[in-house]
């Protein structure tokens, strides 16, 4: 019983690690992200590019894309005052984004909501707007009132020139305020992004988005998704490419993913290199003990069949006599190792049945040798 207890508890502790390593590496993911944003070429921009409209949406539809935050720059005149018709500046930053996660250092906690309205309004095509407070008092506003909206979109010419150009008189409820109390860079009016979409398609204006980052969806596919992009004709940053705005590169993110899911790798590599050692181990034990116990029982062997007991009743007493030690030691090994190793009841039960079954190989291969001979042959026989 001790023999197996020990040999059990063996194989559950090896059982439990290499469980635990693989729970590791499948849990990867949630606990260490892997980020990618677009940039130009050279990588020295991923703020304020020219991202085509048919790769927004492509990386949208992607299933590799995870949290995508998508936000085009704008500027705006509050109340139709149409400054840039006067040869004004437009005075407000503004930005057309599908969630909070595109407006820089922007917070939840920095936003404050009319009732029944969620940030869920970022991701849909509503004319419904958020406003920094400052301004929102100095325009005379309220939250639920409706403002009348002059846009302007940058547009960017030929020898890195940028250009404002008005997009479109509109009207936008408010529904929320903005206010922080650090000095983070945010929009001091911010739209949802199929609104602003919605405006360029009215003007007959080509979109374009002027950042995107995103969450990659399954990292422990890597090759698969950066062959994906490439697809897309996202290329690899490239430092002697001439500065533009075209965001066409793609940056990921992954060194501390890629180190962490390496070491945990050769872990596993190095515990599954030992396993053809533990099941000799295990198979040695079970065995030698099962072939020692039965040779310690030939006297009582040849007893029974000396009384007349037959050759498979006499071998079916001392197998299930040991089978019962078998499986008690086994028992008492898998209760000794359930404080000290997490694993699946699954994972345990095959542990049990690899003992037990080495023991069960060992004891058949001991009685089928000894069946074999007479009882004289047996009483003779020295150890």
């Amino acid at each position: 019983m001790l023999i197996c207890l020990v040999t059990v508890l063996l194989l559950h502790l090896y059982a439990g690690n290499v469980e635990d390593l693989e729970e590791m590496r499948e849990n990867l993911p949630g606990a260490m992200a892997v980020t990618a944003k677009i940039c130009n070429l050279d990588g020295s921009m991923d703020h304020g590019l020219k991202i085509e409209e048919d790769l927004v949406t492509e990386l949208l539809m992607s299933g590799s894309v995870a949290e995508p935050a998508v936000a085009v720059q704008l500027l705006a005149d509050v109340g139709g005052s149409g400054a840039k018709d006067r040869k004004g500046v437009p005075a407000l930053d503004a930005a057309g984004i599908n969630c909070l996660a595109g407006a820089g250092e922007l917070k939840p906690e920095d936003v404050f909501l009319m009732e029944g309205e969620t940030l869920d309004f970022l991701a849909s095509d509503g004319q419904k707007c958020l406003v920094d407070r400052a301004i929102l008092e100095e325009k005379g506003c309220r939250v639920g009132d409706r403002i009348v909206l002059d846009l302007y979109y940058f547009r960017y010419g030929d020898y890195h020139e940028v250009f404002c150009e008005p997009l479109e008189l509109c009207e936008y409820e408010i529904v929320g305020t903005v206010e922080t109390e650090g000095s983070g860079a945010y929009p001091e009016l911010i739209l949802p992004l199929g609104a602003v979409q919605g405006s360029y398609e009215r003007a007959g204006i080509p979109f374009l988005a002027n950042s995107f980052s995103f969450t990659v969806k399954n990292p422990l596919e890597l090759n698969a998704f950066k062959e994906e992009m490439h697809t897309l004709g996202l290329l690899p940053v490239s430092a002697e490419s001439d500065l533009h705005y075209e965001g066409n590169a793609l940056v990921v993110q992954d060194e501390t993913f890629i180190k962490a899911a390496e070491r945990i790798e050769e872990s596993l590599t190095l515990l599954r290199g030992f396993l053809p050692l533990i099941l000799f181990i295990a198979a040695g034990a079970g065995y030698l003990t099962a072939h020692l116990f039965i040779q310690d029982r030939r006297q009582e062997y040849a007893l029974f069949r000396s009384v007349g007991v037959g050759r498979v009743k006499s071998c079916l007493i001392f197998f299930t006599e040991y089978l019962l030690l078998a499986a008690a030691g086994c028992a008492l090994g898998t209760l000794c190792a359930r404080p000290a190793v997490s694993e699946s009841g699954h994972q345990s039960i095959i542990v049990v049945i690899t003992a037990v079954g080495c023991c069960i190989s060992g004891m058949l291969a001991a009685l089928v040798s000894m069946s074999r001979r007479n009882v004289m042959q047996i009483l003779t026989q020295k150890d």
